[in-house]
Formats: structure tokens, sequence, C-alpha cells
């Protein structure tokens, strides 16, 4: 995902890391793993910006609320997941995921 960022291109970054080999790397490490390839991310050439100080929230808001499922959900059947993004909002998707997971797996623990 690029889409907050001024620069295009950061979206290559995990096809690159791909590329490069990092699965094989990571199972001669002895982890099993699971690529379960790229989220959906809207494209900015198809759509309007937006605010100029706040381009793309609404498209990026909904990538990251796909990606947070998506990390759920990992996390829940026991698996770490690695997310290989473009720019840095999609963080935002992967850590309110892992809070997610979290504030669930507490509640459970509690009994409620």
């Amino acid at each position: 995902m690029d889409l907050g960022q001024s620069r295009r291109g950061v979206d290559m970054g995990p096809s690159a890391l791909r590329v490069a080999g990092l699965q094989a790397r990571l199972k001669q490490l002895g982890h099993q793993v699971e690529d379960i390839g790229n989220i959906s991310v809207k494209q900015a050439e198809e759509m309007p910006y937006g605010e100029k100080r706040a381009k793309y929230m609404a498209e990026i808001a909904e990538t990251c609320k796909d990606l947070a499922e998506i990390v759920q959900k990992s996390l829940e059947e026991g698996f770490v997941p690695l997310v290989l993004g473009g720019d840095h909002s999609i963080a935002a998707g992967a850590v309110t995921g892992i809070a997610f997971s979290r504030a669930l797996a507490s509640s459970s623990a509690r009994g409620r």
C-alpha cells in the first residue's frame, strides 16, 4: 500500500522480498511459512485523493480494517503474522489486529 505516501513505489517492497527469497530463508530457519498473498488495496489513480492533509483516508482505513481482521484471525489460529507492507500507514491495521486478538484472549481468560 502506498496511499499514505507521497512517493509511489513503496508498495513494491513485499514483492521484492518475495523475489529475494524471504519465504525460503524463513523455512531454512525452521519456520512454517504460509504466504497468503497481497490484500486488496485500491489504486491511487482510480480515485480522488480527498483532503490535502489526509489523502485517501477512507481507503487507508478500509485497507487497515481488512488487514486487522486477517491479523486477528491468524493470531487466533496460533500463527505469528508477518506483515509486509508499503508505507507506514499499514501498521495501523497490523497493530489493531494484534490489539483485538489480545483483548479477546484477555476477556476469554477472565471468563467474560
